[in-house]
């Protein structure tokens, strides 16, 4: 057995126990490996960032991914999820059950700088361009979270970033805001035959994790939460998938149920029509007057966690 595939095991066993306090580790990620005090400029407590395992990185980016074309990609099942990207005529699909061992791939797509993110413990699907202060930098996994969701770091100043917000929390970039590059989350089959020129991440990542297994089927559905959040609604189930639009007049979240395949739902959001239509392929978007716009499709209790005065259609 490897030591990063030792280290895989021993962060989901600490993952899959109960968290309501911060746990205890040989090294302090946040003081000891980034440097951070009560003087660092910051948006969020330290005291908020959960330590979910022992090292910075011990979840591994993939920094230099390989891709097959869809008609060679036996490792993915029909059914299977896939965060997808549509971006300058470019396709890719991204298998949620590698991305549930590494959460980020530092990918470039079009000739542009691009990050795929997912957190599984969210459900959220991120894409973002990996432009920090002007620098093309990769990003990684901290190896803390923030009321449950994913903290990724950049390697160049080393700010925190927050996943679902897209926002610098901790060190020399925080309040500054990501580039959001719009991914969804789709079956395999359902994407495949939309775009059958699509690109699939390969599962040849240069790490030794069996890719075959669903780790979270049944963190899904439970209600159960593996770190603490600073907010909650049971209006629907924790784990609903929902698709957030951040809207400048507000957030609004859709229920998955509600869509249905190729079709659209109306109504008047705020004086004006909102048509939200979930494509074919698995995408959503919403059209409202000439803007369209695009959610991050995440699970309810994450995106009221953040958005918690956020409408709900469900």
């Amino acid at each position: 057995m490897t030591f990063l595939r030792l280290l895989m095991i021993i962060t989901v066993m600490l993952l899959f126990s109960a968290a309501t306090a911060q746990r205890s580790f040989e090294v302090d990620i946040l003081a000891e490996t980034f440097g951070f005090d009560a003087t660092t400029k910051k948006s969020v407590a330290l005291d908020d960032l959960m330590q979910g395992c022992s090292a910075r990185d011990c979840i591994p980016s993939i920094d230099n991914p390989s891709f097959l074309p869809a008609n060679q990609a036996a490792h993915v099942g029909d059914d299977e999820m896939v965060i997808t990207l549509s971006y300058k005529g470019e396709y890719r699909a991204y298998p949620a059950q590698i991305l549930d061992h590494h959460e980020i791939v530092n990918d470039t797509v079009a000739g542009d700088a691009l990050a795929i993110t997912w957190c599984p413990l969210c459900g959220s699907a991120v894409g973002i361009q990996r432009n920090v202060g002007g620098e093309i930098t990769e990003f990684g996994v901290s190896g803390v979270l923030y009321n449950s969701d994913l903290v990724f770091y950049d390697r160049t100043t080393e700010t925190l970033w927050d996943q679902i917000e897209a926002k610098g929390i901790v060190g020399t970039m925080t309040d500054v805001e990501l580039v959001l590059v719009p991914v969804s989350v789709s079956r395999w089959a359902k994407w495949r035959d939309k775009h059958p020129d699509t690109l699939v991440l390969s599962a040849d990542t240069g790490f030794e994790f069996d890719y075959s297994k669903d780790a979270y089927v049944e963190y899904r559905e439970s209600t159960r939460l593996f770190m603490p959040v600073s907010a909650s609604d049971d209006r629907v189930h924790a784990k609903t998938v929902v698709f957030g639009f951040d809207l400048p007049t507000g957030a609004v979240a859709y229920a998955e149920s509600v869509l249905q395949d190729g079709g659209s739902y109306h109504h008047d959001l705020n004086g004006e029509e909102a048509v939200v239509t979930l494509h074919e392929d698995g995408t959503v978007s919403m059209r409202r007057g000439d803007q369209i716009h695009h959610p991050i499709r995440v699970f309810w209790f994450a995106w009221y966690t953040f958005h918690s005065k956020t409408g709900l259609i469900h």
